[in-house]
């Protein structure tokens, strides 16, 4: 009778946090640029602000920093004070100690409030960003909607997004289908409702040996079929968009400029309601004064061109 009980009031709970007013949406700037300093980006690793700022020496003024958590963790203090101290605004990934079922079921709010009370205002918080390799589509948007269901009532300046993996929307993906079979990964059951998202985001990265040369490593990012893809399901659903982590990596020591690249790909990504680009600044995708002097200064002018 008790597990009755408690299983009835879990489903009144989320009946009342589903039929809530609709939550404020804080506007999104008209581009804001940032980066990610640390290949293990997670609370209590290295990724500390003090080499966020030591980035804006090599790129120019960064604005978005992205921060990562495993299992539930709070913002840690770093990454606050960051965000209200520097002007570096926080990008929290975080995923919780339930499964994807058990937070939809809501048996994670309670992490899900405390993670977003503890946000600042005017950051961005993503639950299990690229999730298509842990889970089906139906599972991320059920749980996503709860998240943002919580976490919007919790802090409604927190600006709540979902990321998608661009490996897993190349054509012929079996993580992301469209073959009209059915099935819990067609193309529609990965897209969570406008009314659940304040804007959406993809992880994109290339290889600068075959850029230009293989269909995933074009010299423009609106050439990709990965992309495109992913560009053509969701650009219709009025939200901005957002490449949280872009990378071109400087494989077998080629040293070949990625400027030409990021220049041809911001004109496309600001022509296409692109409102945030960070790239991912960290191994050898790492953008180098001393190797590529022309993909530094293609990102600076993008840094240079960003809007509050």
């Amino acid at each position: 009778m008790a597990r009755v009980l408690y299983r009835s009031l879990v489903v009144a709970a989320a009946v009342v946090l589903l039929a809530a007013p609709a939550p404020a949406r804080a506007a999104l700037p008209t581009l804001a640029v940032g980066a990610t300093t640390s290949a293990a980006d997670t609370v209590g690793s290295g990724n500390t602000c003090a080499g966020f700022l030591d980035e804006r020496t090599h790129l120019g003024n960064l604005g978005i920093r992205r921060v990562f958590a495993s299992a539930g963790q709070l913002p840690p203090a770093d990454a606050i004070n960051c965000h209200n101290n520097h002007g570096a605004v926080l990008w929290y990934s975080f995923k919780t100690s339930c499964t994807p079922a058990g937070v939809a079921a809501g048996w994670c709010d309670s992490e899900i409030q405390n993670i977003a009370l503890a946000m600042p205002a005017g950051s961005y918080l993503t639950y299990n960003h690229e999730p298509e390799n842990d889970m089906t589509g139906v599972q991320f948007v059920a749980a996503f909607q709860r998240v943002y269901t919580v976490a919007k009532a919790a802090n409604p300046g927190v600006t709540v997004v979902p990321i998608y993996m661009s490996y897993q929307w190349r054509p012929g993906s079996s993580k992301v289908t469209n073959n009209g079979t059915g099935g819990s990964n067609e193309i529609q059951d990965w897209i969570v409702p406008a009314a659940y998202a304040d804007a959406y985001g993809l992880d994109l990265y290339w290889q600068a040996s075959t850029r230009g040369s293989e269909p995933d490593d074009p010299v423009s990012i609106g050439l990709d079929p990965r992309m495109t893809r992913w560009y053509n399901a969701f650009a219709g659903l009025g939200e901005p968009l957002t490449l949280p982590e872009w990378g071109i990596i400087d494989d077998q020591g080629v040293q070949a400029s990625r400027g030409p690249a990021i220049r041809a790909s911001r004109t496309w990504l600001t022509g296409h309601n692109f409102h945030i680009i960070s790239y991912w600044q960290l191994d050898n995708w790492y953008l180098d004064a001393a190797t590529d002097p022309d993909g530094v200064a293609a990102y600076q002018e993008l840094v240079a061109a960003a809007t509050p």
